[in-house]
């Protein structure tokens, strides 16, 4: 495959090998990702995919065709081509048996689309097209085939359709993204082409939409989904720059950690989203010195390097909310610097850039940031020059806070670190009496479990006290009846008579004369 892509009428038919034209083929791409010294993430991403062709719709003439159509027809060939894009095989007597391959599913899943552009996106609905790939995106664990055919019908319509089938599609980006953890390596492709795709036709206002659901992407379990995601916010960085940089100050803090990850590919992938977002930056007083920021940002032990860059920056347009949420981070950890020359060139910076900050609300988050280190360069410090170089700039950044004085600026944070330190304080209190409360039931049940076995105990053994006096009480009126029995026996008399002679008093020739009487 050449360097320059495939023509946009090539068929995909030819080879599998041509659904990737910028980036080389599949394969090449992994084994030089293996190879290749560079640490560069973009070295290890795929090419881009060539755009999806239908056979059975790919022209004008095919597409009229199905729109007059009857209702019975046109149901059957969505029921046909959804089938065929989810790799279901249908079996017809005489007719051989072909296999469902990823091109046969890639075919289907742009004649979908083109019967959906043709007869309207509310056919998507109509004939549980949506339904469908919404399930299959949702199952716990859904056939590879069904998946890919489901990101291959996506990726179509968003090619082919665009901007109109935004309402239909955003809503799927979570499973998109979460399909990428998928241990086919087909599905991971189509996953990560669906998003690019996405991205690719995203409308202006959507971007505040898909950005928290990439956020979210990062808090996955599962590395690749976190790398996706930080790509898929890399291209939004290229495709939206001025709404990405309107957003930096709530994308930094969110990229920032993920900088440590433990998995090399995404402490890398975020570094290179946030470089890419930095960019976007319409500040140009700053453009030069961003990679070095960036550099600080993602290695501390750089940040001195930052900072001197800034030190060579002249401020000339105003400053925003954008710029101050590169800056700000590099800055405060530069005031926290052991050096007092470092502590010096950050107050610098800090009081050259505070003099064009644009407005009070731009600047107001970094307030506590930036404050609160500045006082204690003010106060710490030995050196009269230093102390007055911080002074000078904590009073330019207190006016650009809107503050009339220092110390008001400094006692609003004071107050607002004690407001903070207070809800600490109340929420380890909280849970310090939760784990009070639990205890105490723990050893309450413990106490109630112990009286039950006693009080169990004690009725076994008052129920074999019992058993045991009345084992002795039938013993013993048997033994008196054996000796009743014994006695009868031996008794010579029965009914005061003698058994011998049959008189009361024996004579002296009766056997039993003298006996027991």
């Amino acid at each position: 495959m050449g360097s320059t892509g495939p023509s946009p009428n090539m068929s995909r038919n030819s080879s599998s090998n041509s659904l990737y034209s910028l980036g080389g083929s599949r394969k090449g791409s992994k084994m030089g990702s293996k190879k290749g010294s560079s640490n560069n993430l973009q070295d290890q991403v795929r090419g881009l995919a060539a755009k999806l062709s239908g056979v059975t719709l790919a022209t004008e003439a095919q597409m009229a065709s199905l729109k007059l159509s009857d209702s019975s027809t046109i149901t059957d060939t969505f029921q046909t081509l959804l089938d065929s894009a989810l790799g279901i095989e249908k079996f017809n007597m005489g007719a051989p048996k072909t296999a469902s391959s990823t091109t046969s599913r890639s075919n289907a899943a742009a004649d979908l689309a083109a019967a959906v552009k043709t007869l309207g996106v509310r056919s998507l609905k109509k004939y549980g097209i949506l339904k469908s790939i919404k399930s299959t995106l949702q199952a716990n664990n859904p056939v590879a085939n069904a998946l890919e055919g489901c990101l291959l019908i996506c990726r179509g319509l968003c090619e082919l359709i665009g901007q109109g089938v935004e309402p239909f599609i955003i809503p799927l980006l979570p499973l998109i993204l979460n399909a990428c953890s998928h241990s086919a390596g087909t599905v991971r492709d189509a996953s990560e082409d669906c998003s690019r795709t996405i991205i690719s036709i995203l409308n202006t206002h959507a971007v505040c939409i898909v950005v928290p659901v990439l956020f979210k992407a990062l808090e996955h379990t599962e590395w690749r989904v976190k790398s996706l995601a930080l790509s898929t916010l890399s291209d939004l960085a290229k495709n939206k720059p001025l709404e990405v940089s309107v957003l930096l100050p709530k994308i930094l803090p969110k990229l920032t950690p993920v900088v440590w990850d433990t998995k090399t590919q995404v402490a890398k992938g975020a570094a290179s989203t946030i470089l890419e977002c930095c960019k976007t930056n319409l500040n140009p007083d700053v453009r030069d010195a961003i990679p070095a920021v960036v550099n600080a940002i993602c290695k501390p032990s750089e940040t001195i390097k930052a900072i001197e860059k800034l030190m060579h920056t002249t401020f000339i347009v105003s400053v925003d909310a954008s710029t101050l949420s590169i800056l700000c981070p590099v800055l405060s950890r530069a005031l926290k610097e052991k050096l007092t020359l470092h502590k010096r060139m950050a107050s610098i910076v800090i009081d050259n850039m505070s003099k064009l900050v644009d407005s009070p609300t731009a600047v107001a988050p970094f307030g506590p940031l930036l404050v609160p280190d500045l006082k204690k360069v003010c106060e710490n410090v030995q050196f009269e020059e230093i102390r007055d170089v911080a002074m000078k700039a904590l009073k330019t950044l207190t006016k650009a806070l809107g503050h009339s004085s220092v110390e008001e600026a400094t006692e609003r944070y004071a107050q607002e670190m004690l407001e903070e330190q207070r809800r600490i304080e109340e929420e380890q209190k909280r849970i310090e009496n939760e784990r009070l409360l639990i205890e105490k039931k723990a050893k309450d049940e413990e106490a109630a479990e112990l009286e039950e076995r006693r009080k169990f105990k004690e009725a076994m053994d008052a129920a074999r006290r019992l058993e045991k006096l009345e084992e002795d009480k039938v013993k013993k009126e048997k033994e008196e009846d054996d000796k009743k029995k014994e006695k009868a026996k031996k008794d010579t008399k029965k009914g005061g008579k003698c058994q011998g002679c049959g008189l009361k008093k024996c004579k002296k020739s009766c056997l039993f004369f003298g006996g027991a009487m």
